[in-house]
């Protein structure tokens, strides 16, 4: 090729201009890359280019800007104007360097390579083409790391070359807006940066603040939707176990959307929690990347409701030491949108929600034991002080309810072939009095068995259901056996809760049936005593003999029946109270030396004692002591007439 700089392509026409002070300080005083832009394209045309065409652009080539200043005076030059997308760009920029004068290109359309890409002939075919040579100036703006930031092109005049000098004063102004714009780059980045760095410390402070695990994703979303062009945020939690993915939060344009349970589907979320590192799609070079991996290609995010394609997306583990909590997604309907500073920022703010939901997670671990503690404190404190049951079963239901979330909790005792309902709470209230046939019911295997039941999907088990359903439907249900030292004597079941139950509500659950078997062996044992003692106190208070029960501080009178009462002279509740020998004294002196002796004989041996006491208005009284733990004995007193005394005093016998 010919060189641009012999007398033949590059004629002198007269003194040529050069960029001055002022032309700088204009493109330095502009506000704006793209006022620069347009200061530049006007400068450059008033170098003496018929047309001058300054066009900014983005990382990926785009162009976001574009300034015009001047028309070009032949229209067979106005091809090489027109805007190349970024794939002919990226193409064209390795063949430009054999063109470099200084710093912008000459392409002179005489050269058959610019003249097909630029100008779209070549020279020998284009009819009537110009002897003199032409061409076109192209200027790349490159920043401080070599980036480019855009292009400048530039039409000499009509059947003329630019001159050296001229190429020289295009450069030195191509390069000085090159640095400035460049400039500009590094403080909207610095800018940029600044602020994130701000909404990060903001989101830091904004997700330590609250212990609520809702509330902490809420703000996780809201900050993420701050710090980088979202449609929508969504926070998953997969279980790659179970092959399950829950949606626990997703925000599509400032709306909460349903979130059901799914089977996990493969795609972005999946490749997230198994790999536990961050992934994006939907921008060239991360695609690229993965198609020179020989990765198989993202596919799309689960259904998006108002998003049905998904054309960016940026994904990030939450992750606490191995431990996976969630994966964090952005999403966004146009391609392109997220880079590395995006993916910088979402691994922050993972880092900083992951942190701030464990501790949420273990406030509210901490607060269920709490409720569980206190609720099982005041199930045995109410187990304890009362011997009644009904109140104390339906105490611990409603504790079940509450600290199991459930809708409706029962309580069953076995009769025989049959259960009885004994007490129900919430949807199971309408259960109470119904009786169950042990067999072919679910609560009598758990009765049988002595088994716990867990069941979150009782489809297949309806038929064992069937006695329930008509009052209590129940699609999820948990169920313990009442266990004490005679077996299973029945069993408490708690049933329906939107999330599926796990092996700690089981277990909360069978601690709960081990303290109502405990109120129940108490009632029953209660209900046992009390038989007996009414019927002890039917035989004390039905006796011929006058008994009393003394205590042992001072042989004072605990009980005493009516026989006993006429034989001192008083009514019952006159001798109650009163020492046995200020009672007996009158009747007969002496008599409380002598109940003494029996009564120390009495709980020596521990067997009865008796003797016989005379009263002096004749006859006498036969007086028993028999020792009874606790007391000072249980005292029998039987009148004796005169003609039935021996002529001596009778002995006392054991």
């Amino acid at each position: 090729m010919p060189s641009i700089l012999t007398p033949v392509y590059v004629p002198a026409r007269g003194p040529t201009p050069q960029p001055d002070v002022a032309a700088l300080e204009a493109i330095d005083a502009a506000p704006t890359p793209d006022a620069r832009a347009r200061v530049a394209a006007t400068q450059l045309h008033a170098l003496g280019f018929a047309q001058a065409v300054v066009t900014l652009r983005d990382a990926a080539l785009h162009p976001s800007f574009s300034a015009t200043a001047g028309v070009a005076d032949d229209d067979a030059l106005a091809p090489a104007l027109q805007p190349f997308p970024p794939a002919v760009w990226r193409r064209y920029l390795p063949q430009l360097e054999r063109f470099r004068v200084g710093d912008v290109h000459w392409l002179d359309r005489q050269d058959p390579w610019v003249a097909r890409e630029f100008f779209g002939h070549t020279q020998a075919g284009r009819e009537g083409a110009s002897a003199e040579p032409s061409g076109l100036v192209l200027g790349l703006l490159r920043g401080g790391d070599s980036a480019l930031l855009g292009t400048v092109m530039l039409l000499p005049a009509q059947g003329s070359a630019p001159t050296p000098e001229l190429l020289r004063a295009a450069g030195n102004l191509v390069r000085h807006l090159g640095a400035r714009l460049g400039h500009d780059l590094l403080q909207a980045l610095a800018d940029r940066r600044q602020a994130r760095l701000q909404r990060l410390q903001e989101a830091a402070a904004s997700l330590t603040r609250s212990l609520d695990e809702g509330e902490v994703l809420r703000e996780l979303v809201r900050h993420v939707q701050r710090a980088i062009p979202a449609d929508g945020v969504a926070v998953f939690a997969p279980d790659l176990a179970a092959g399950t993915l829950t949606t626990l939060l997703r925000v599509v344009h400032g709306v909460d959307w349903p979130h059901p349970d799914r089977t996990l589907p493969e795609g972005i979320v999946a490749e997230v929690a198994r790999t536990g590192q961050m992934l994006r799609a939907g921008d060239r070079d991360a695609d690229r990347q993965r198609e020179r991996a020989q990765l198989r290609p993202l596919l799309p995010l689960v259904e998006c409701p108002d998003l049905p394609e998904l054309a960016s997306v940026v994904a990030a583990p939450l992750r606490v030491g191995s431990q996976l909590l969630g994966v964090l997604v952005a999403f966004h309907a146009e391609r392109g949108v997220y880079g590395d500073e995006d993916e910088d920022v979402m691994a922050t703010l993972a880092a900083l929600a992951a942190t701030a939901v464990t501790n949420a997670r273990r406030y509210a671990e901490s607060e269920r034991e709490r409720r569980t503690t206190e609720a099982l404190a005041d199930v045995a404190r109410a187990v304890g002080e009362s011997l009644r049951p009904g109140e104390v079963l339906r105490l611990i239901l409603r504790h079940a309810v509450s600290l199991l979330g459930v809708e409706g909790a029962m309580i069953t005792l076995r009769e025989q072939d049959y259960l009885h309902i004994v007490a129900g709470v919430g949807s199971a209230g309408m259960l109470a009095g119904v009786h169950l046939p042990v067999d072919g019911c679910l609560f009598g295997q758990v009765v049988r068995d002595h088994e716990q039941l867990l069941l979150n999907d009782t489809a297949a088990v309806r038929a064992g259901l069937a006695s329930v359903e008509r009052l209590a439907p129940i699609d999820r249900l948990l169920s313990a056996p009442l266990v004490t030292s005679r077996g299973a004597i029945g069993a408490i079941a708690a049933f329906n809760r939107a999330r599926p139950f796990g092996d700690d509500e089981l277990r909360l659950l069978q601690r709960l049936a081990d303290q109502v078997a405990v109120a129940i062996v108490n009632a029953r044992l209660f209900d046992e005593v009390e038989r007996a003692t009414r019927e002890w106190r039917l035989v004390f208070d039905a006796s011929a003999s006058g008994m009393l029960l003394l205590l042992e501080e001072g042989h004072t009178v605990r009980r005493c029946n009516s026989r006993a009462a006429a034989l001192f002279g008083r009514e019952i509740m006159a001798c109650l109270g009163r020492p046995l020998l200020e009672l007996l004294e009158p009747v007969a002196p002496g008599g409380s030396s002598m109940v003494e002796r029996l009564a120390r004989a009495a709980m020596a041996s521990g067997q009865p004692m008796r003797d016989t006491l005379r009263i002096p208005a004749g006859g006498a009284l036969q007086v028993q002591v028999a020792p009874l733990p606790g007391t000072a004995g249980v005292v029998t007193l039987d009148e004796v007439p005169e003609s039935a005394l021996p002529s001596r005093r009778l002995a006392a016998v054991g």
